[in-house]
């Protein structure tokens, strides 16, 4: 598996030792001017110019193809196979009849427990007639006595002390709003002041190049203090950065998150003081109550006893139940498919006898797949929950998929001293030729970006711990070198932070053997 290593944004290596190395590329320089050599020309050079494009980087895995699902289903009751509706290779819905069962017997039970019901009806109707007891009269009237007050009291509005509470917390809450806003504004004028000594170290450390660059030539510009100066601007600069980086880290989540904390806490002072007030909605609901209050009063007012009515209510129930059961065993004759599959196996034939559980049909999920991967330390820390996936299979030329990343092991599993970790990368699929089974590769897209400026790699060289590119005069006789900062690259193509401007033109230098210097100039 290869995975493309990201180049980390910013000034950063060791300037001691990038110091030494350019001490001894000086060095070598001076040996080779000393032996009389002459600079050499880039008339001629192949050029290439700085575009702008895309690059990303990928982490490559290969498993084999797994359905979503996949299940052997069966009757949820035992009896006699009438039809069989599929066969292997078929492609099936959810809720798709697969099989039947023999119904006669099932129905006949429908139409019994259809007669128990109304038999139950009846008799609680008749029972209806009796007389309540007198305890649960007076039951009633207490339920229609608290029903009235609550909509009563809702109709009459919030007491003064209510109102005085809720406007009371709003001024609190609209006061701790203010504040979090006002702490926001304290701490991005901090953010400021910390940009603003960055870039003076930004400037401090130009201007320490410069002098540094003078005296580059001599052989022991090591100990001059222009590269002193040069090693400290550097370091200046990089605690600068930091000291940005870091405020500018915390100042807008923590800012943004009292602010929310504190509008919520406004917002529900305010509904607060908004529900004092009964909505039409809420008076219907009331009254909706208050009136089942009084039909309950009503019912046990009519002559019905307690006694009669539980028990003929018991056996309404009873018969519902019955009837819900006899529906349910008659539906469930019919095998009905649970998702969206493709049948791989049916074991049963009419005239076969099955009971309750038994795995009759085979089904595969064939449109949600996914596959399994193992990757390795390296390459796992750069892959994140729900990135994009290219799935390709080497069997079926031209056919891509599109996925995403669904899991990933907490903990790696070790085989041979060698630790992986399982990833599951999810897709769907419409294709009939996608099987269970097949092998997949996967290119797992770690991280993009989008029209950024672009130069082929080769054409990167190093300059200490840092890289440079080539620019040609315009006349084509001499060539320029210019540090550049890069970002993201995809082994063709890397990403240029700063250093390059859209259209440069640059010594497009060949790919595959080292660099080295010749009289000013880099070649490979």
């Amino acid at each position: 598996m290869k995975t493309n290593t990201r180049t980390r944004r910013g000034l950063q290596g060791n300037w001691l030792l990038a110091g030494v190395g350019m001490v001894v590329l000086v060095i070598a320089a001076a040996l080779w001017l000393n032996q009389g050599a002459a600079p050499a020309k880039a008339a001629g050079v192949a050029t290439v110019a700085v575009t702008r494009g895309d690059v990303s980087a990928t982490v490559y895995g290969s498993g084999t193809i797994e359905a979503e699902q996949a299940l052997d289903v069966g009757f949820q009751t035992g009896g006699s196979v009438v039809e069989v509706l599929v066969s292997e290779g078929d492609v099936v819905t959810v809720g798709q009849a697969l099989a039947r069962l023999d119904t006669r017997q099932l129905e006949i039970q429908v139409t019994n427990a259809e007669a128990g019901l109304i038999s139950a009806q009846a008799r609680l109707t008749q029972a209806r007639q009796g007389n309540a007891r007198p305890q649960e009269i007076s039951a009633a009237q207490a339920q229609v006595a608290s029903a009235q007050a609550n909509y009563d009291k809702l109709l009459a509005g919030p007491t003064a002390a209510e109102l005085t509470a809720a406007q009371a917390n709003i001024k609190s809450t609209q006061a701790s709003y203010n504040a979090a806003v006002k702490s926001a504004g304290a701490a991005n004028t901090k953010l400021e002041s910390v940009r603003v000594a960055q870039e003076k170290a930004a400037a401090v450390l130009q201007q320490a190049q410069a002098k540094y660059d003078v005296v580059a030539w001599r052989a022991d510009v090591g100990r001059l203090p222009e590269a002193v100066e040069l090693q400290k601007a550097t370091l200046d600069y990089e605690q600068a950065t930091a000291n940005y980086e870091a405020q500018l880290a915390t100042t807008d989540s923590d800012a943004a998150s009292q602010i929310a904390t504190a509008a919520y806490q406004l917002a529900q002072a305010k509904s607060n003081l908004a529900k004092l007030y009964a909505r039409p909605e809420d008076l219907r609901s009331t009254q909706a109550s208050l009136d089942q209050a009084k039909a309950n009063l009503d019912k046990l007012s009519a002559p019905a006893t307690a006694t009669d009515l539980l028990i003929q209510q018991a056996a309404l129930t009873q018969a519902e139940q019955n009837l819900k059961q006899a529906q349910l065993n008659l539906g469930n004759a019919t095998l009905a498919a649970p998702f969206d599959a493709v049948v791989t196996a049916a074991h049963i034939v009419p005239g076969s006898f099955v009971n309750t559980g038994l795995g009759v049909v085979s089904l595969v999920a064939q449109s949600e797949q996914h596959v399994d991967l193992k990757l390795s330390e390296n390459d796992v820390v750069e892959v994140q929950l729900g990135q994009a996936v290219a799935v390709t299979i080497d069997s079926l030329a031209g056919w891509q998929g599109d996925g995403r990343v669904a899991y990933i092991a907490p903990a790696g599993q070790s085989s041979n001293g060698v630790v992986t970790y399982a990833v599951r990368v999810d897709f769907s699929n419409a294709d009939a030729r996608v099987k269970v089974g097949m092998t997949a590769n996967v290119s797992i897209i770690t991280e993009r970006q989008q029209g950024v400026l672009l130069v082929p790699s080769t054409a990167l060289l190093p300059k200490g711990a840092g890289r440079v590119v080539q620019a040609p005069s315009a006349d084509g006789k001499t060539v320029t070198e210019i540090d550049v900062r890069t970002g993201l690259s995809d082994g063709a193509y890397t990403e240029i932070v700063s250093g390059l401007a859209e259209g440069t033109q640059i010594v497009a230098l060949p790919a595959g053997a080292g660099s080295t210097r010749s009289g000013g100039l880099f070649s490979r």
